[in-house]
Parts: C-alpha cells; structure tokens; sequence
C-alpha cells in the first residue's frame, strides 16, 4: 500500500510541474525583447537562448578602449582580436537558429572583419592599433546589422 501512494505521490508532483503546450507559445517564433536603456536583444523567458546579446557590451567596451590612443595596448588588442572572433560566431549562430536569411552582406562583412584582425583559432597575429580601430568600425556596423535583422525576426 505505502508502495503505491509513494507512486502516485510521484506522478502528481511530475503531472504538476509539467508545462503545457499552451504555456510555451503557438507560433514558435522566438521572442525578443528589447531591453530599456540599451540596444542590447535579449530572449524572454520560454523562448531560444540566444548567444551573442549577452557579448555585446564586452565588445562595446573594448571598441571604447581601443579607440583612445593610450587605450589601445597589446592586451586591450588581444582581448578585442578573441573578442570580436566570439561575437561573430555568436551572432552568425543566432541568425542562423532564428532562420533569418542574408542577402550577404552579413556573412561577407564578418569575414571581412576576421580576415583583417586574424582573429579564431591557431596561432595569434599581431593586431596594430590602427587597423584595430578600422576593424572596431566594422564590428559597429555589424552588431548594428545583428540587432537589425533580431528584431525583424521578431515579427
């Protein structure tokens, strides 16, 4: 007897932790949301995680730092040469999970980005500060063209 009730205990909690279909959303579309204050996009809860949001601001600050000439060390460099590597594979994922179709200027201007700084895997090349500073104009531009196609993604 206390074998069953123990069962049955069991599948009333699992029975009443389970969400609903209906909870989750009909369309399956992700849902976005703008966060107030900043041009970060950030999922809601119940819908995609998506990656690159949350790496935004990190590379906004180097962007900053680079862009001062006493800024612009060989740390500050390397940080944003690994950074923007990471940001751009992030974004391209998270287009790609939305199924947001590129008419190719995304694609080529992130290539373009990590031809000129030689950022991803392998050996490290040296990033000069002023090509840095082009390279922080283009990744501007690009997370600009992220956030763009998220929020039309959106409807």
């Amino acid at each position: 007897m206390y074998r069953s009730v123990r069962w049955l205990s069991v599948l009333l909690v699992l029975a009443g932790c389970r969400q609903t279909r209906s909870e989750i959303g009909r369309d399956e579309r992700p849902d976005l949301a703008q966060r107030t204050g900043s041009a970060e996009l950030q999922d809601n809860e119940g819908s995609l995680e998506f990656e690159a949001p949350r790496l935004v601001p990190a590379i906004r600050a180097q962007i900053n730092e680079i862009e001062d000439p006493e800024g612009a060390t060989e740390g500050n460099l390397t940080a944003f040469q690994n950074g923007v590597g990471t940001l751009v594979n992030a974004m391209e994922a998270d287009l790609n999970r939305v199924g947001v179709t590129d008419s190719g200027y995304f694609w080529v201007l992130s290539d373009s980005i990590m031809r000129e700084i030689g950022g991803g895997s392998g050996d490290v090349a040296e990033l000069p500060p002023e090509k840095a500073r082009q390279a922080a104009a283009q990744v501007k531009r690009l997370i600009g063209m992220y956030e763009q196609r998220m929020r039309a993604a959106q409807n």
